[in-house]
């Protein structure tokens, strides 16, 4: 009876942990495929890149527009490193693998709640390179949603993923926009606590035997994915992989 319970238990955890649906499973092996194979991936220990971003408020005037120097360190434990220059003053974040830290000019900013936000830049510029490879995580929940038309008509293989608990409200889901052909990801989006964006992939770097991001352009959404206004958009270049 003892061994049972503990069979049942183990199941259990493992349900609370992932879920994920077969059809969601084989889109995203395709992709992976699709953008160089997990192998290739797998043998990725750096990449450095150029990165230009333009942020747009709602009236489509720009607010900021920056050229980045990006590094991400992957193994054998993740770092991270972003420098620019604005208004004639150099910016420069670093992430060590525990702390991160920031200057601006020669002046080192403390503030805790300033460098989270930071921690979050860095992340999100990280997240987009990572994509597909990452999806099959065991703590990702995966849902296979049929074929979604986005703006313009356009027709996607769709996967829902959560990254986190599903019963928690204030998590983030995440919808996966492949293409029916070829299986590279046309777009995705991100529900927030306060907002939904689209942002499309609008060309890839095929030089290098993954395919990494060339163009993104980023929209906020309502909740059907209609286009509201243009967010941001970013350049990527200069790519360099260590392995």
């Amino acid at each position: 009876m003892r061994k049972v319970l503990l069979s049942i238990i183990v199941v259990l955890s493992l349900f609370s942990c992932s879920t994920r649906d077969k059809q969601a499973v084989s889109i995203i092996e395709k992709s992976i495929e699709a953008h160089g194979g997990m192998k290739a991936w797998e043998e990725v220990q750096s990449i450095k890149m150029v990165r230009d971003i333009w942020m747009f408020d709602e009236s489509g005037d720009t607010e900021s527009n920056v050229r980045q120097e990006n590094e991400f360190r992957i193994k054998p434990f993740f770092e991270a490193k972003m420098s620019w220059e604005k208004d004639s003053i150099q910016h420069r974040v670093v992430f060590d693998g525990l702390k991160t830290q920031y200057w601006m000019g020669a002046n080192e900013i403390q503030n805790e709640g300033f460098l989270a936000a930071k921690k979050k830049d860095i992340d999100a510029a990280f997240y987009v390179l990572t994509k597909p490879f990452d999806l099959l995580g065991e703590d990702k929940h995966l849902t296979y949603e049929g074929i979604t038309e986005l703006p313009g008509g356009v027709m996607m293989e769709t996967v829902r993923v959560i990254d986190g608990d599903p019963k928690d409200p204030n998590v983030d889901i995440w919808w996966y926009y492949f293409e029916p052909r070829t299986f590279e990801i046309f777009a995705y989006k991100v529900k927030t606590s306060d907002h939904f964006s689209l942002v499309y992939n609008q060309g890839w770097d095929k030089s290098l035997g993954i395919l990494l991001p060339a163009r993104r352009e980023s929209f906020r959404v309502d909740s059907l994915g209609n286009h509201v206004y243009r967010r941001a958009l970013y350049g990527y270049g200069m790519y360099q992989i260590g392995s």
